[in-house]
């Protein structure tokens, strides 16, 4: 009896040694998928450090439009519904250039800030 029951009491720390790896594994693929808006492009970090501190996911359609139209950004008629793009103007500070990006904000059938994206734009007039 006595070897069935260390048997058993074996098979289960190794269950748990398992979950406990598989846990750790899981959250380790959910910290590093990438974030809404998240850019590899150096020069386009400062706007979306700027989008991610001042227009967080759940922010509604109104303060993201109060947002943009408060600094001058231009927006675009939609073509989607549920979508704002805008284009943004930024000078990178390491360069002393000017860096312009079109950002496309998705908001769910709520009205609020879902994701959004961020594309560089080159060779654009900003007015």
């Amino acid at each position: 009896m006595s070897f069935l029951r260390q048997q058993s009491e074996q098979r289960i720390r190794k269950t748990l040694v398992f979950a406990l790896l598989l846990a750790v594994a899981v959250s380790v693929v959910a910290c590093s998928k990438p974030q809404p808006g998240d850019t590899a492009d150096p020069q386009l970090k400062p706007i979306q450090e700027m989008i991610q501190q001042q227009l967080p996911i759940g922010t509604t359609d109104a303060s993201v439009r109060s947002f943009l139209s408060a600094r001058g950004y231009s927006m675009e008629i939609p073509t989607q519904p549920g979508t704002i793009t805008a284009t943004i103007r930024h000078i990178d500070i390491q360069t002393v250039q000017p860096v312009t990006a079109r950002v496309i904000f998705y908001f769910d059938a709520n009205g609020k800030l879902n994701t959004y994206e961020i594309h560089r734009i080159f060779n654009q007039r900003v007015p």
